[in-house]
């Protein structure tokens, strides 16, 4: 036993933070998202990549790796969060975070489902609706026991997982360049000003949102600190290591993947195998590659629900304030992973997986689960980058051992800027779609009753708490 517990417990270095990170950041799905016609942006994603890598992704990255070395301690956002606005707020964003995640994990794993089908030569099953639930099902219970072993051991998978996600986008961008700019094959798309230019359209607005959920979660590593060799000098080196591979990998595999197909032939869930197949037949390169890219793909969606399983749980139920929740809910095991609480999390995904089958096609599945996901996930931001503007102002000399930029000013006005954006996408997230009236009031019932519903039953349980223990904080 103390063999195997010396296993679980070793410590998480530099390049595994860097792995953790890319699995967090980088997901080869949004490229095809991205460009599609038909609930993306078509060529109109590259040049939004490039804008949102810098008004949001970067400056976010930096303000996350400011407070990880300022604040070293497991609980990430909800640490950061109550160290500006107390235990309530602390709660929220955790509350936020992890019920945006129920939806995410939905999304994830049907992208998955679709990759192993590939993989193992029965691409057909991946329109199949009733084998992608139940292999969902069995695939996410599997992934949340080994979550419960914790990131010392969870992070071979999310290792092997990121080198699954960034050398399939790699193939991706040099295939496409050797394919066009080598062999002389015709380029699908034509790249002007005028085709580089998103439409002012309502798909176009709720697609941006896609693109910033996309290039969020620079924050979850920050929940196993205490898992960490030297988090102070590693942390914020591996997120910004990890944001510069990842913002590259985006724009050139935007640009790789519509060298390949174009933007009206390309669809979320499976653009990505499909021109990769496309390409690979063009050089002369048999069925078996796609195989191995696709089962590539599998592995890093792999690493990164475990990663997320274990994050946000252990946020919510592992550090906020004793009796919120059930003691059988917060007691965590010797990994400090809060075991009860994930497979909770667990029946409710399953729950989800089993009522979202009534959706006509998997394509739609992944389409609406990704842009409510979107929608949700941003929430938690507002109060990131709310609480960092706070510290800033209020704690302008507090030892940072990395800063965003060594002037409060300065670094207050980049925080703003990137709030103003978040609330832009969220905004936009909302924009109606649909082509009829009826259904655009039902979408909008769902997008924003939803993160209503998520917000005030937040607020519920806090009430309840503070009414059952008479608990009484003490103002920041």
């Amino acid at each position: 036993m103390k063999e195997k517990t010396g296993l679980i417990k070793r410590k998480i270095g530099l390049w595994d933070l860097v792995f953790m990170n890319v699995s967090a950041l980088f997901g080869i799905r949004w490229i095809a998202k991205s460009t599609a016609s038909s609930f993306g942006l078509g060529l109109g994603a590259i040049p939004t990549w490039i804008v949102f890598t810098f008004v949001f992704f970067v400056p976010g990255a930096l303000i996350c790796a400011e407070l990880a070395a300022t604040y070293p301690r497991d609980g990430g956002l909800y640490e950061w969060v109550k160290e500006a606005y107390g235990e309530k707020q602390g709660f929220l964003v955790s509350w936020l975070n992890w019920t945006a995640k129920l939806f995410w994990y939905t999304s994830f794993l049907t992208f998955l489902i679709v990759n192993i089908s590939y993989t193992i030569g029965r691409p057909e099953l991946a329109s199949n609706k009733m084998f992608v639930m139940i292999l969902s099902l069995i695939i996410f219970w599997i992934l949340s026991y080994i979550s419960t072993r914790g990131m010392g051991f969870a992070k071979l998978f999310t290792n092997i997982g990121a080198l699954g996600s960034t050398v399939p986008a790699v193939l991706l961008i040099v295939m496409g360049i050797v394919s066009v700019y080598v062999f002389g094959n015709e380029p699908a798309s034509v790249y002007t000003v005028k085709t580089l230019t998103p439409k002012l359209n309502m798909d176009s607005f709720a697609a941006i949102s896609s693109v910033m959920f996309a290039l969020s979660g620079a924050e979850t590593t920050a929940n196993f600190v205490t898992e960490m060799d030297n988090p102070k000098k590693d942390l914020p080196k591996a997120i910004l290591i990890a944001a510069s591979l990842v913002a590259g990998l985006y724009v050139l595999g935007s640009i790789a993947i519509t060298l390949i197909l174009p933007a009206s032939k390309i669809t979320a869930s499976q653009g990505i195998l499909v021109a990769l197949s496309t390409v690979a037949a063009s050089l002369g390169i048999g069925t078996w590659f796609i195989k191995i890219v696709a089962f590539g793909i599998s592995l890093s969606v792999f690493g990164a629900i475990i990663l997320y399983i274990a994050s946000p749980i252990k946020m919510l139920f592992g550090s906020v304030h004793k009796g919120i929740f059930s003691a059988k809910f917060t007691k965590v095991n010797e990994n400090n992973i809060p075991v009860k609480a994930v497979y909770l999390q667990a029946i409710i995904v399953s729950v989800i997986l089993l009522a979202i089958n009534l959706l006509p096609s998997v394509d739609t599945i992944y389409n609406v689960l990704v842009t409510m996901t979107a929608l949700t996930a941003l929430f938690p931001y507002i109060l990131l980058f709310a609480a960092y503007i706070k510290l800033r102002k209020t704690r302008p000399n507090e030892v940072r051992p990395y800063e965003l930029s060594k002037n409060n000013n300065t670094s207050i006005r980049i925080a703003q800027m990137v709030l103003v954006v978040v609330v832009l996408g969220i905004v936009l997230s909302a924009a109606p779609v649909m082509p009829s009236l009826k259904e655009n009031i039902i979408y909008e019932v769902q997008m924003i009753g939803g993160a209503l519903v998520v917000i005030v039953s937040g607020n519920m349980i806090w009430k309840n708490f503070v009414r059952k223990t008479g608990f009484k904080e003490e103002k920041k």
